[in-house]
């Protein structure tokens, strides 16, 4: 019987507090190494442990909301420079 994964749960919630203003980076930090963490346990031992999927969905959002920071943070300082 396969364990559930805390690190992918943890990681996907904490990825979907990405619309949190002023939480979200530290969120979206934590929420990666969390999602990396589980993704190393799943790949260590795949029969134990269960989770990959949320894993990964939680580190698309995560560097999806990091990318989108950064960018609309580049174009505000363009923008008003």
């Amino acid at each position: 019987m396969k364990k559930d994964n805390f690190y992918a749960k943890t990681a996907f919630i904490l990825s979907l507090g990405f619309w949190i203003p002023l939480f979200n980076i530290g969120l979206t930090i934590v929420s990666i190494f969390f999602a990396c963490k589980a993704l190393k346990l799943v790949d260590k031992d795949p029969k134990k442990y269960s989770g990959r999927t949320l894993a990964i969905i939680a580190l698309i959002l995560s560097i999806t909301t990091l990318v989108g920071m950064f960018a609309g943070l580049i174009y505000w300082l363009v923008l008003n420079s």
